[in-house]
């Protein structure tokens, strides 16, 4: 919970920081983009961008724990990324 905060806070902070400096198209651009920025990692160190004969030589050769740590650390990225794609979401839906 404290990364999809910390997600929260990156949110508003860059959403009301675009909204002062610039206007309400560029507030939803940046927040946009730092969410798909951090879902892009999240895809990165997941491994969902390779195919499925890497996959699978990536689960045989790598231990339980790299594993866990490669899926907590994706999550970590996916808790960051998802509430800037909400408040980018959300500026879309009420304020365009």
């Amino acid at each position: 919970m404290k990364y999809f905060f910390i997600g929260i806070l990156l949110a508003f902070s860059s959403a009301l920081l675009s909204m002062t400096i610039w206007d309400v198209e560029m507030a939803i651009i940046v927040t946009g983009g730092i969410g798909l920025f951090f879902f892009g990692l999240s895809m990165i160190s997941l491994g969902t961008l390779s195919s499925g004969d890497r996959l699978r030589v990536q689960f045989l050769s790598e231990s339980v724990g790299e594993r866990r740590q490669r899926i907590k650390t994706s999550t970590v990225f996916l808790l960051i990324g998802l509430p800037n794609l909400l408040i980018g979401a959300c500026i879309f839906y009420f304020l365009n």
